[in-house]
């Protein structure tokens, strides 16, 4: 064995033994301390950036979380005032029957009327929450906003929770505007709570009754329905059997009692003669009369109770050219005021239950996403966990090794460089 004291190859060894121990140790200290194996790109780089995106994807479902927590508070705000709108609803529709009693005085109910209109629009007003209003128009309100936007995923969408009171009437103000209670029962502004003589003896509508000849043929393209309203203006609903759904032909189709007075407005009902009974033909009928402005029913007979608008009269015409019998809807009658509002505030009833289905639904998609993006944040925090996380019971069985390993590695260096002493020992006499 050849004996250096400028080449120590044993505590080489053992130095570079020390050394890696020391690293393994300090490792596995860093792992025991934060808990994580993959704490910084240097201890693995592909591990440590997959982990880094899901953690931002995790940060942005918190975003998104707040955002649906906020949307459900607007939705129930809008919920808890339709709720209180719904009783309101209730309570006139017995207060307007009751009117319809020999001896009851009229004045006092038509107070009771306009009373209960502004209660319906106190409560629309007020259900705004953090500036949004989904029950009425923001310059009725005050709200900043008539619609609220979501966003509902990572990916950015969004979900809008619409304005109910113009989703169910186009140009509406107030919610008593879009449910047809101000315009057909004529209810005040808050300020002097005054109505029109709406159960007294002037005429608020028509029915539009349907003979037993009623068939398809008078629904032929060209043949129409023409509503005469109080200030002398025509709004004809005029049919045509493409098949598609019921649309509006013109934009300007709205309340004749406003915005239209004084001039002829032309719908298009759009009916499918071919897979359409003759009820749901009516009905087409119905939901374009609903669409423009006035409040229309169909009764169990068949007939069409007409409201709003100053409607006074309403007649069938028919398209000559394209041979057309027709002649099945017969010449349209007077409503009694009282039948007239009953049916009021019966469509105001059915246009309410509409929003509030909307709100119930919407309710239900966000508490869907609430709980989907809690179960998809749990997963991303899982699998994060997974992927970086320190196995802390075989990290302390670890360590002990280590520490033992290091002190032998002392010990050895500490002998290995004793061994160069022993060559003085040659040169003593």
């Amino acid at each position: 064995m050849t004996l250096s004291i400028n080449t120590n190859t044993s505590a080489m060894a053992a130095l570079q033994s020390l050394s890696q121990t020391t690293a393994a140790l300090n490792s596995t200290e860093n792992e025991v301390s934060t808990g994580k194996k993959v704490s910084s790109a240097s201890d693995n780089p592909a591990v440590y950036a997959i982990a880094q995106t899901m953690n931002a994807n995790i940060s942005g479902l918190s975003a998104v979380s707040d955002g649906l927590s906020l949307g459900a508070q607007v939705v129930n705000t809008a919920s808890t005032a339709a709720d209180n709108i719904s009783s309101v609803l209730q309570t006139l529709q017995n207060t307007v029957t009751e009117a319809g009693t020999d001896g009851i005085d009229t004045a006092t109910m038509e107070q009771q009327i306009a009373d209960s209109i502004n209660q319906i629009n106190a409560f629309a007003r007020n259900s705004t929450f953090n500036g949004v209003n989904v029950l009425t128009t923001t310059a009725d309100s005050g709200a900043s906003k008539s619609q609220a936007n979501i966003v509902m995923s990572l990916d950015g969408s969004q979900m809008t929770i619409a304005n109910q009171a113009t989703a169910v009437s186009t140009g509406a103000t107030t919610l008593s505007d879009a449910l047809g209670l101000t315009s057909n029962l004529g209810a005040g502004n808050d300020a002097t709570a005054s109505t029109q003589s709406v159960l007294g003896a002037s005429s608020t509508g028509v029915n539009l009754a349907t003979s037993s000849s009623l068939s398809s043929g008078d629904f032929s393209d060209g043949n129409a329905i023409v509503l005469t309203n109080s200030d002398g203006s025509t709004t004809t609903f005029e049919f045509d059997s493409s098949g598609t759904a019921q649309t509006n032909a013109n934009s300007n189709a709205t309340d004749p009692s406003t915005s239209n007075a004084g001039k002829n407005t032309t719908v298009v009902v759009t009916v499918d003669k071919t897979n359409e009974s003759t009820s749901q033909m009516l009905g087409d009928l119905v939901t374009a009369m609903n669409n423009n402005g006035y409040t229309a029913s169909m009764q169990d007979d068949g007939s069409i109770d007409i409201v709003g608008g100053g409607v006074t009269q309403a007649t069938e015409t028919l398209n000559a050219a394209n041979g057309s019998t027709g002649g099945g809807f017969a010449a349209s009658t007077t409503l009694s005021s009282s039948k007239a509002a009953i049916d009021t505030i019966q469509a105001a009833i059915t246009k309410m239950n509409t929003i509030s289905t909307n709100l119930g639904a919407t309710t239900q998609e966000i508490t869907g996403m609430q709980s989907f993006t809690s179960d998809l944040s749990d997963a991303l925090t899982t699998g994060v966990g997974g992927l970086t996380d320190a196995d802390l019971s075989s990290a302390s069985a670890q360590l002990t090794s280590l520490q033992t390993k290091q002190q032998l590695a002392i010990q050895s260096l500490s002998i290995a460089n004793s061994q160069s002493q022993s060559i003085l020992k040659l040169f003593q006499g």
